[in-house]
């Protein structure tokens, strides 16, 4: 509760810097070519790539019902921009924070980063052992083709602490480093966590709200490899990729399609002595989460807000992944100025929603048609203006149709999305 007394006021300064964007310089021609603020416009334009995009500073987002805030502090000199982020859950008690330096040369971008994340499994937990910190570095660099192609390159360390410190993975290091390649605009955070920094971006609950290029098309793949190099203790090698594709059924009405899918193509099994008889556990014996050197914030979800929406985040989990939604937009109304006091609404989307997925630690998991799971829902997306900040509201419902094992159900997912 001490840290949420002084986030809390933090966003309420924040919310009242209305100078800010005002007085920063503007952006240099060549589009950035890693992770910006999302565009701002009506959803409609959104959905269809022909808005202009704006500077934001600072940008506010709220999620829930995880309860997490994320507050950005941006401020671009030249071709340097400098970052400051703080994340807070405050239905947990996670907190991170993120400074980050990006260069924009001509043919090229760098960025520095640094991180500290701190998570809270169980806060309900008296014990105060109960916490995980990952604390890291990491050099990202692109390469721009042209506006729809570029190519990255990351270098990352990231340093494990636990609270308790029986914890195999307690202070250990996983660098690695990853090679991706990017199609589409490149503004698309989902994409750009896939090919570099996974860490503190946006998590949309849907999916209209993404820059996925002129083609309607977006697509990006990276391959990961984590060595026990210099202070290292992992091994394994990672693929991942995402497609998204828009198709019109009217001038008005479209749908989403998303196809995800990730395998560790290499993995080294872990040498642990969880009974401290001196011995090293036989691997087989050991459970599936813990049996190879893989974080496990590296391992893929089949749920949460960029999965199947009515599994929760750590419910299902893997190494290898596989699943498909799709999300019908219907308008409601569009570019219009209703009023509701400071409020002006412009425009609402109906939503109807089904994905289907599997997830395991093999192959033979993902290929076994027993395993799948299937959710559908129903929801809105709204953009409206409160001043001189765009809102972007999403709202889903979301239920488990079928499920492998005891899990899913029914759950709200809302998200509320500031932009200056």
């Amino acid at each position: 509760m001490r840290t949420l007394r002084l986030v809390l006021p933090l966003v309420a300064i924040l919310a009242s810097l209305p100078a800010l964007s005002q007085t920063t310089t503007p952006p240099p021609p060549t589009p950035p070519t890693d992770q910006e603020e999302a565009p701002t416009a009506t959803l409609s334009d959104a959905a269809s790539g022909t808005y202009e995009r704006r500077d934001n500073f600072p940008s506010i987002n709220v999620y829930l019902p995880e309860g997490q805030a994320s507050v950005r502090l941006r401020r671009l000199i030249r071709n340097v921009l400098f970052e400051t982020q703080i994340d807070y859950e405050f239905v947990n008690g996670d907190i991170s924070t993120f400074l980050r330096y990006k260069y924009y040369a001509r043919n090229y971008t760098y960025r520095l980063g640094l991180f500290d994340s701190i998570e809270f499994p169980d806060i309900g937990d008296d014990s105060e052992q109960e916490f995980e910190r990952v604390r890291g570095g990491l050099l990202l660099v692109g390469v721009p083709k042209d506006y729809d192609n570029r190519y990255f390159f990351l270098l990352q360390n990231d340093r494990l602490t636990f609270g308790d410190t029986d914890d195999p993975d307690n202070r250990k290091n996983n660098i690695y480093a990853k090679v991706g390649y990017q199609f589409g605009t490149p503004f698309d955070e989902r994409m750009n966590a896939i090919v570099g920094e996974s860490r503190g971006r946006i998590t949309p609950v849907l999916t209209a709200f993404r820059d996925i290029g002129t083609q309607r098309t977006g697509i990006a793949a990276a391959i990961t490899q984590s060595s026990e190099v210099a202070t290292g203790d992992y091994h394994y090698t990672k693929l991942e990729g995402e497609g998204l594709r828009r198709f019109d059924l009217t001038s008005t009405s479209f749908i989403f399609s998303r196809l995800h899918a990730g395998a560790f193509l290499g993995r080294k099994e872990a040498e642990l002595d969880l009974d401290n008889d001196g011995t090293p556990d036989d691997p087989e014996t050991l459970p599936e989460i813990m049996r190879y050197t893989i974080p496990r914030y590296e391992m893929f979800r089949l749920g949460g807000r960029e999965a199947l929406k009515s599994v929760g985040g750590d419910d299902a989990i893997g190494t290898h992944e596989l699943h498909l939604t799709n999300e019908l937009f219907v308008p409601i109304f569009r570019n219009k100025s209703y009023r509701t006091g400071a409020l002006r609404w412009n425009t609402m989307y109906g939503i109807a929603y089904v994905g289907a997925g599997t997830v395991g630690f093999d192959f033979d998991d993902v290929a076994d048609t027993g395993n799948i799971t299937v959710d559908a829902g129903l929801g809105t997306e709204t953009a409206l203006t409160l001043r001189d900040f765009d809102v972007y509201l999403s709202v889903i419902v979301a239920h488990t149709l079928e499920a492998p094992k005891d899990m899913g159900g029914t759950k709200v997912r809302f998200s509320i999305r500031t932009v200056r």
